[in-house]
């Protein structure tokens, strides 16, 4: 059985304690928080479960092979390295970093003490992201030529913790929303991008109005692929508006979309939709229904039991869409594309 310990039980974090009980060859031994106040419902919930204040005492422990690791974004860096040189191999939570240089850090680190670090991109586990994929790769509509990938939703900032709302600590929803958006794409179109364009702003709560809050809350960005193939990405946390999560794809002989539900408005759902006749119209497919993180952190424990050379999802990738993000972001402040140095 292999060992695991949770760093963390913030929105999704305690959500792992059932993910490691119900994942094959993995035994949960211990949650570190060190809020009393988020720690006291799960202790509740998991009267069995160990709980510490302080992750640094779980790397010294014998019995722990892995860490899962829920931290705010900006606490990533430090746990993940401290697991890292611990001899742990580390399941993080994205974005891997707050840049891609403290995540080439954590990645050598873990290859230096012999150990794995994936960083933890549930959406390529999303079945309907996964049905997309799997066309795309079936070549049943043709080549891909272009995507539009989409995150608009509501914000609702008085809901989200202080942190999340300044930048510099990894909130705004670049890091939140448009990392996944492009390991989606990412993953479907291939790691190989070139160069990216984007202009990002806040301008749902305007800082002028909302001193408070210092961070992004949309924006547009193009990204072009060694292959001359293109993508759009949009991203949007509105204060009044409609919530639309998902993708458009556009081959040489048809069109295919994907949807995500995300919260409870008139029309959410998770579909696969596809446009491959003369009629004009969009024939819905069945997708099937999964617990994403489960699929994921199982995949994760069989590929270190079983001694692989690298993770289901390849420890690079998430560097990689740092590299991508960190593009963006120059691109928003010079007003020029900018080339991927990989």
């Amino acid at each position: 059985m292999v060992g695991v310990a949770v760093l963390g039980t913030g929105r999704i974090g305690g959500n792992y304690i059932d993910v490691v009980n119900n994942t094959p060859g993995a035994e949960l031994k211990v949650v570190a928080e060190q809020r009393p106040e988020a720690a006291a419902p799960w202790e509740d919930k998991y009267p069995d479960v160990e709980f510490v204040t302080d992750y640094k005492a779980v790397l010294e422990r014998d019995d722990v092979d892995v860490v899962i690791g829920t931290l705010p974004h900006w606490l990533h860096y430090q746990a993940g390295l401290d697991s890292a040189e611990a001899g742990k191999n580390v399941f993080m939570e994205k974005p891997l970093a707050l840049s891609s240089a403290e995540g080439l850090q954590m990645i050598d680190a873990a290859a230096a003490n012999g150990v794995k670090l994936m960083t933890a991109h549930t959406q390529r586990y999303y079945p309907a992201v996964q049905a997309m994929k799997k066309l795309v790769d079936s070549k049943r509509l043709g080549e891909l030529v272009m995507a539009h990938d989409m995150w608009h939703k509501p914000y609702e900032p008085w809901l989200r913790p202080p942190w999340m709302m300044i930048g510099s600590k990894g909130g705004g929803m670049g890091q939140m929303d448009g990392t996944h958006e492009i390991d989606r794409l990412m993953w479907i179109f291939g790691d190989d991008v070139e160069t990216v364009s984007a202009q990002i702003g806040q301008v749902t709560y305007p800082k002028s109005e909302h001193p408070e809050i210092d961070c992004d809350d949309t924006a547009m960005c193009f990204l072009r692929w060694k292959s001359g193939k293109v993508a759009t990405i949009s991203r949007m946390a509105w204060r009044v508006g409609a919530t639309e999560y998902g993708g458009d794809f556009f081959f040489t002989d048809g069109m295919a979309r994907f949807r995500l539900k995300y919260g409870s408005a008139e029309g959410q759902e998770t579909a696969l939709y596809i446009a491959d006749s003369t009629e004009g119209t969009w024939q819905k497919e069945e997708v099937r229904e999964n617990n994403p993180l489960l699929e994921e952190f199982t995949e994760f424990v069989a590929s270190i039991e079983r001694g692989d050379a690298d993770t289901p999802i390849p420890q690079e990738h998430g560097l990689r869409v740092l590299k991508v993000f960190e593009g963006t972001e120059e691109s928003a402040r010079t007003g020029r594309e900018v080339k991927i140095d990989w």
